[in-house]
C-alpha cells in the first residue's frame, strides 16, 4: 500500500514548510464513484414498503388516535337519546286507474314527464302545507309558550321560544357607523314577528319536518315515508298519518279540478252559444241582402252552375275532338272507315264486284276485250263501283255531321261558361264577407262543440273517487331503537381517528427531512452503506455506548460493529484499511462512538491499534476511556513533543488512544502542516496496524477536510431519522470539493422502521436490525473496485 509522502511547496504564496501535502493518487479518487456522488436525487414517489414502514414508525400514535376517537364516539352515542324509526311504503301511480276511457282526462298530470312528475309528489309529501295538516290532524301542535319541543322530537330541534319585543317603541337611529353595524347584526338574529304562538307553530312544523324523510325507492314509483321519534308508537302514527293526509289531498285535489273545470266549461258554453247564434243570424241576413242563394253547406248556385258547365264542356271538347278526328279519317281513306265497313250495302256491292271481275279476269283468256260478254263485265263492275261510291258518300255526309254537331255543342256549352263565369266573378265580389262571416260562423260551431262534449266528459268523471295514491305498506311500531349505535358510530370514529393519523404521520413524514431509510443512502448519494448500527436501549446519548462492544460482544450492538469490521475488511484488496477517518455531519450523530466501537473491534483481532481523536475543539475519546488529556495531538503538531509519550494505553487489549491534547487557537493551522502525516508513518514504525482516527464534524468547520486529504478511507455516520438529508447533501459537495469521496457510509442510530430488512434482533430476540447481506454485497463491490476508496 502507498504511503502519503508529504509536498512542500516552494511557490511563493505558499504559507512555507506548514503547507497542506496533498497526494496526487487520492486527489479525485475513482471518476466513475465521483459521478454517483452526485447531486441527491429526490424520489418522492411512494411505494407499499415505504407506506408500511411509515405505519409502523409511527404505530403507537396511529393506535392513540383510533382509540381515542372510538371511545368518544361510543360515549357520545351512549349519551344521545334512542330514537326509533319506522316507514310507511305509498305507491305513487302515474294516473288513476280509467272507469270511463275517455280522449282526454281531467287531471293534467297524465301529460307531465314520468320523473318531473314523480318528484312533485315527492316535494308535496315534503311541503310545509302537508306538515301542517298532519300535526292538525294529530293534535301534535304545543298548546303554550311552555312547551319546549314537540312529543318525541329528536333532541335538539326545538327552537327556544323569543321574548315579546317592544312593537310599539320606534327604533332609535344608530348614532355612529360601530353602533348601526351592532344594530344590523342584532336584527339578522331577531325574529320579524313577536307573536309567540306562531313562532311555537313554526318550531313545531320545523320539528315535525325534520323528523320526517321521504325516500323512493330506485327505479320504481314507490316511496318510503320514514319517521325518526324517541316513541315509537307515536312514530308509526305519523308515518300512517301522513300517508293517509297525502292520499285525501291528492283526491281532493282532483275533485277540485273537476269542480273547477265544470263550473268554468258551464260559463264558456253559454258564451260560444251566444256567439254561435249571432254568427248564423248575420250570414243569412247578409245572403239575403246580397240575394246569395246557399244550397246545403254553405256552397252558393251561381258556383255550382259554373262547376257544371265547366263539366259538360270539357265532355263537349272531348267529343268534339273524337269526330273531328273521325271525319278526317274519313275523308282521307273513305271505304277503311268503320262505319263503311260496317255498312251492308257496301259490304254487298263490294262482294259482287269481285265475282264479276273475278269472272272477266278468267273471260279475258278466252274473250276479247270488245267481246260482248267482255263489254257486259265491264258495264255491271262500272255500275258497281258507282254505287259503292254512293253509299260512301252517305257515310262520309254521316261523319260530318256527327263532327258538325259535336262542333255545335260545345260553342254552346263554350258561350253558357263564359255567361256563368261572369256571374261567378260578380257573385265573389259580393261573397268576400259571406266567407269571413262563414268562417266565424264555423270557428264559433267548433268551439261550442268542443266545449260541450268536454262538459259531458267531466260531469261524468267529476264523481269518481279514484286515486293514483295508494298505501302498500303501513307503518309498523318499531321494538328496537333505530338510534344510537354505538358500535358503529365507534368504528367510524375509530376509521376518522385512523385517517386522522395517517394524515398526521404522512405529514409529519412529508415535512421530515433527515435520512429515514437505509436504501436511500445508495439510491440517493451512490454511497455503499457498511453498516447499520442499531439504537440502544437505555439512553444512546450516553457517552460509553462505545464501550459495549467490549463489555457486552454478545449485544446486537457489537454484532453490528463486528459486521462492519467484516465489511471493512473486505473493502480494498489488502484487507482492511490501515489508515480510516471516521467523521459525520454534526456533533451526536455516532461518529465518535464508531470510531471507538471499530477500533475494540479490530484490537480484539489482535492486532495493535492506534486510536486518534483529531476533535481538538470537542474531544470525547479520553472522557470514554477515562484517560488524561494535559497532552496529545494538539502538542505533537505543535512540535513540543514526540508521539511516544503521548500515546496512552488503554484498559482494553491491543488498544492506545491518543487524545486530542489542550485546546490550540487554531486547529486547522496544525493539521494543515505536514506533523500529522509523521504521526501516521511513526505510528506505523511503532507496530500500530490499524491507525483510527476521530474527526470533526465536516459541517461548519475545516478540520474534517484538511484531515481527509491526509487519510486515505473515510467512513461517513449518518444518524437515522435525525441527520437531514440537506445537511448530507451540503457535507458530500464539501467533500467533492476537496477532492474527497467517502469509502462508504455507517448509519447509527438505527430503528426497525428504518430498515426492511431484520437481522440480530431476531436471532437475539431483541428489537434490532441490521442485514449482513446488503453489507457483503457493499464490501464486495469495494473489493471489485479499489480505487473507488480513494
Amino acid at each position: 500500500m502507498p504511503h502519503n509522502v508529504p509536498v512542500e511547496s516552494t511557490s511563493p504564496e505558499a504559507p512555507g514548510a506548514r503547507a497542506l501535502a496533498l497526494r496526487n493518487a487520492h486527489a479525485l479518487r475513482h471518476a466513475a464513484l465521483r459521478e454517483e456522488v452526485s447531486p441527491e436525487i429526490e424520489n418522492d414517489g411512494l411505494d407499499l414498503r415505504d407506506l408500511l414502514r411509515v405505519v409502523n414508525k409511527y404505530k403507537w400514535m396511529l393506535l392513540a388516535l383510533t382509540l381515542l376517537f372510538g371511545l368518544i364516539a361510543a360515549v357520545q352515542s351512549l349519551r344521545s337519546t334512542p330514537m326509533y324509526q319506522t316507514s310507511a311504503l305509498v305507491q305513487i301511480d302515474r294516473t288513476a286507474q280509467r272507469v270511463v276511457a275517455f280522449n282526454q282526462d281531467v287531471d293534467a298530470q297524465q301529460f307531465w314527464d314520468d320523473g318531473s312528475q314523480l318528484e312533485t309528489q315527492i316535494e308535496l309529501l315534503k311541503s310545509r302545507a302537508m306538515a301542517e295538516r298532519v300535526i292538525e290532524e294529530m293534535g301534535l301542535a304545543r298548546p303554550s309558550a311552555d312547551a319546549n319541543a314537540m312529543p318525541g322530537m329528536p333532541p335538539g330541534s326545538e327552537t327556544s321560544p323569543m321574548q315579546e319585543a317592544d312593537t310599539d317603541a320606534a327604533p332609535k337611529a344608530p348614532a355612529n357607523f360601530l353602533e348601526r353595524i351592532l344594530a344590523n347584526y342584532r336584527q339578522l338574529n331577531t325574529p320579524a314577528s313577536s307573536d309567540s304562538q306562531m313562532m311555537d307553530r313554526n318550531s313545531a312544523i320545523g320539528a315535525f319536518r325534520s323528523s320526517v324523510a321521504i325516500e323512493p325507492v330506485r327505479n320504481t314509483r314507490l316511496v318510503n315515508i320514514v319517521v325518526t321519534n324517541s316513541n315509537p308508537a307515536l312514530a308509526a302514527r305519523i308515518a300512517n298519518t301522513t300517508a293517509r293526509t297525502f292520499m285525501a289531498m291528492s283526491l281532493e285535489s282532483k275533485l277540485e279540478s273537476s269542480t273547477y273545470a265544470r263550473s268554468f266549461l258551464e260559463d264558456q258554453i253559454k258564451v260560444t252559444k251566444a256567439k254561435l247564434e249571432e254568427s248564423e243570424r248575420v250570414i243569412n241576413e247578409y245572403a239575403k241582402k246580397n240575394q246569395i242563394l246557399m244550397l246545403g253547406e254553405g256552397n252558393e248556385v251561381a258556383s255550382q252552375n259554373f262547376s257544371g258547365l265547366s263539366s259538360a264542356l270539357a265532355r263537349a271538347e272531348e267529343e268534339r275532338i273524337k269526330a273531328e278526328s273521325l271525319y278526317n279519317e274519313v275523308l282521307r281513306n273513305p271505304e277503311s272507315a268503320p262505319q263503311a265497313i260496317e255498312n251492308a250495302a257496301v259490304q254487298a256491292f263490294k262482294e259482287q264486284r269481285a265475282k264479276l271481275m273475278a269472272e272477266y279476269t278468267v273471260n279475258q283468256a278466252v274473250f276479247k276485250p270488245e267481246f260482248p260478254k267482255m263489254v257486259q263485265l265491264r258495264a255491271q263492275i262500272d255500275e258497281l263501283n258507282t254505287r259503292i261510291k254512293g253509299e260512301l258518300n252517305v257515310v262520309v255526309a254521316s261523319v260530318k255531321g256527327q263532327y258538325e254537331a259535336a262542333k255545335q255543342q260545345e260553342a254552346q256549352l263554350r258561350e253558357r261558361l263564359s255567361q256563368s263565369r261572369a256571374q261567378v266573378l260578380v257573385n265573389q265580389d259580393r261573397s268576400v264577407d259571406l266567407n269571413l262571416l262563414k268562417r266565424e260562423l264555423d270557428t264559433n260551431r267548433q268551439v261550442y262543440d268542443s266545449l260541450l262534449q268536454r262538459f259531458k266528459e267531466v260531469s261524468v268523471t267529476g264523481g269518481l273517487t279514484t286515486n293514483n295514491i295508494s298505501i302498500v305498506d303501513e307503518a309498523q311500531t318499531p321494538q328496537y331503537p333505530f338510534s344510537p349505535q354505538p358500535q358503529r358510530n365507534a368504528a367510524i370514529g375509530m376509521a376518522l381517528g385512523l385517517l386522522l393519523g395517517l394524515g398526521l404521520a404522512f405529514l409529519r413524514e412529508s415535512l421530515d427531512d433527515s435520512l429515514k431509510h437505509a436504501d436511500e443512502i445508495e439510491t440517493n448519494y451512490g454511497l455503499p452503506l457498511l453498516g447499520l448500527i442499531p439504537l440502544l436501549k437505555g439512553g444512546s446519548k450516553s457517552l460509553q455506548a462505545g464501550l459495549t462492544a467490549h463489555e457486552n460482544p454478545r449485544s446486537p450492538f457489537s454484532e453490528a460493529y463486528r459486521s462492519m469490521r467484516t465489511a471493512l475488511q473486505f473493502s480494498t484488496p489488502e484487507g482492511s484499511p490501515k489508515r480510516l477517518m471516521v467523521t459525520s455531519c454534526g456533533a451526536g450523530e455516532g461518529k465518535s462512538t464508531s470510531a471507538l466501537a471499530l477500533a475494540i473491534n479490530f484490537a480484539q483481532l489482535g492486532q495493535q491499534v492506534l486510536l486518534i481523536d483529531c476533535d481538538m475543539r470537542n474531544p470525547s475519546q479520553h472522557k470514554i476511556l477515562n484517560l488524561p488529556n494535559e497532552i496529545g495531538l494538539s502538542n505533537f503538531l505543535a512540535g513540543d513533543t514526540g508521539p511516544s509519550t503521548l500515546i496512552q494505553q488503554t484498559s482494553i487489549a491491543n488498544l492506545s488512544l491518543l487524545p486530542s491534547g489542550p485546546q490550540p487557537p487554531d486547529p486547522v493551522e496544525l493539521l494543515m502542516g505536514p506533523k500529522f502525516i509523521l504521526l501516521l508513518e511513526k505510528a506505523h514504525e511503532m507496530g500500530f496496524a490499524q491507525v483510527i482516527i476521530d474527526s470533526p464534524p465536516l459541517l461548519g468547520l475545516a478540520d474534517a477536510l484538511v484531515l481527509g486529504n491526509q487519510v486515505q478511507y473515510l467512513v461517513f455516520a449518518i444518524k437515522a431519522g435525525h441527520t437531514r438529508k440537506s445537511s448530507i447533501k451540503n457535507a458530500l459537495r464539501r467533500l467533492r470539493g476537496a477532492g474527497i469521496v467517502p469509502m462508504g457510509v455507517v448509519l447509527t442510530h438505527v430503528q426497525n422502521h428504518h430498515s426492511s430488512e431484520y437481522g440480530y434482533g431476531d436471532y437475539y430476540g431483541e428489537q434490532v436490525a441490521t442485514p449482513p447481506s446488503r453489507q457483503v454485497q457493499a464490501s464486495s463491490a469495494l473489493k471489485a473496485e479499489p480505487g473507488a476508496a480513494n
